[in-house]
């Protein structure tokens, strides 16, 4: 990034007060990073916040049914809700994006995790996974260290709620009742199109 770049973003953060900057490279490998500085954010500077929600930028949230849902949790602790991925290996072949050599993880799978796209954590977990950053090794995979890792040394227990996410294309014509969508074949369009469809829904059923 060069100094034209770094002062426009710093211009945006002040007209719109929405932008973290970490003080590290953003690519694919560092996105451990990245999880590990938005703990370290909310650790610091959240301590009135009760729930955290993470998403990547290819999710759009059911705002919704969302609200209710966590409302209903009654400020539950050690919350921790995501799609799980259970038994998933390591990629061996070379050519692979996510190939991951034996002296790097030499087990032949990886504890359960947290899958990237979105994520429901109380704020006491936040707290919890951040203490452990501080004694498990770095590891580039972001999913398996964040969601896997992390929440295994801090003995917090995973769970995949029932209407938790779904393919944003599949549901544009369905009632909306998942927490999140997942735009998975990256058509720009479609996540406008699904605020509708939630819109819509919301405006004739309640």
């Amino acid at each position: 990034m060069n100094d034209t770049q770094q002062k426009e973003i710093e211009q945006e953060s002040v007209k719109y007060r929405d932008i973290i900057q970490g003080n590290f490279i953003d690519s694919y490998r560092n996105l451990t990073y990245k999880r590990v500085f938005g703990l370290f954010w909310v650790n610091r500077f959240c301590d009135n916040v009760k729930y955290v929600i993470k998403i990547d930028d290819d999710i759009t949230i059911n705002i919704p049914v969302l609200i209710p849902y966590l409302s209903n949790k009654q400020n539950k602790i050690k919350v921790s809700e995501c799609r799980t991925v259970i038994a998933a290996r390591p990629k061996r072949g070379i050519r692979s994006k996510w190939y991951m050599s034996l002296s790097e993880y030499p087990f032949t799978t990886f504890p359960p995790y947290c899958a990237g796209p979105s994520s429901i954590m109380s704020a006491d977990v936040i707290r919890l996974m951040y203490e452990a950053t501080h004694f498990v090794p770095f590891f580039w995979l972001e999913d398996v260290y964040g969601g896997g890792f992390l929440p295994w040394i801090s003995d917090l227990q995973i769970v995949q709620p029932k209407f938790y996410i779904k393919d944003l294309r599949a549901s544009l014509k369905e009632k909306p009742r998942h927490l999140f969508y997942i735009n998975n074949i990256k058509n720009a369009s479609h996540p406008y199109l699904m605020w509708k469809t939630i819109e819509n829904y919301t405006q004739n059923f309640v």
